[in-house]
């Protein structure tokens, strides 16, 4: 689906697959030639008008393109129509910058809608073979999420010499180092998981303390 913003009413036949918004935003850019709406502008479109999830991933990665959080929420806060206002707000409150990937978000996203506290992302970890990140990290519990790409593990991927076996081996010397350090591994999540959230949620609750496991709520104002 295609979304529009325009000047004035439309008129006349309209096509089946493009939705049309009257009204032109406070400020647009020009590139080749087309108006386009702002990063901030784009992000608080989106998540006006997409799924939380889809919306989410768009506004992480847009933090990492220099998105401005707060002029985001002002210009929400002058939107006049109701629709969407509060999925829009909660989107904004989940965006988080550090996420790498759209696979990292969806992770976190399970976790927010587990009602489990926020994580700290690109979690930074010192061990006797340097600092290495983890994407998810609630550390006072403490619990490690990962998630893992099967392509950095086919040879050829990143080049010619690129070797997945070598890569194989250096992420579980990488590993060993976390646990060594901190007495615990990280959990791993893969895109096959994506078939089965559920079962991602309990896998990610079971590593949580009794508390926290007892006062995690679904919100259910994030669907899978």
């Amino acid at each position: 689906m295609t979304h529009l913003r325009q000047q004035s009413k439309p008129g006349g036949q309209r096509a089946g697959d493009v939705v049309r918004h009257v009204g032109l935003p406070e400020s647009y850019g020009v590139i080749d030639g087309l108006p386009v709406t702002s990063l901030e502008q784009t992000v608080l479109d989106c998540a006006l008008t997409m799924p939380p999830l889809d919306a989410l991933v768009i506004a992480d990665a847009a933090l990492a393109h220099g998105l401005r959080l707060e002029a985001t929420r002002d210009l929400l806060a002058r939107v006049r129509k109701p629709n969407g206002k509060a999925r829009a707000a909660l989107v904004l409150d989940l965006a988080g910058g550090g996420s790498q990937s759209a696979w990292e978000t969806w992770l976190r996203y399970l976790a927010a809608r587990l009602g489990l506290p926020r994580p700290v992302l690109q979690f930074p970890v010192r061990t006797h073979l340097g600092v290495y990140r983890v994407d998810l990290a609630w550390p006072e519990h403490p619990v490690l999420a990962e998630f893992d790409g099967q392509v950095k593990y086919t040879d050829g991927a990143f080049g010619q010499d690129y070797s997945g076996r070598r890569a194989l081996v250096e992420e579980k010397r990488r590993e060993d180092a976390i646990a060594e350090a901190l007495g615990v591994r990280p959990i791993r999540f893969m895109a096959a998981d994506a078939r089965d959230p559920d079962a991602v949620a309990r896998r990610l609750l079971a590593r949580f303390p009794p508390d926290v496991r007892a006062a995690a709520r679904v919100d259910r104002r994030l669907p899978l």
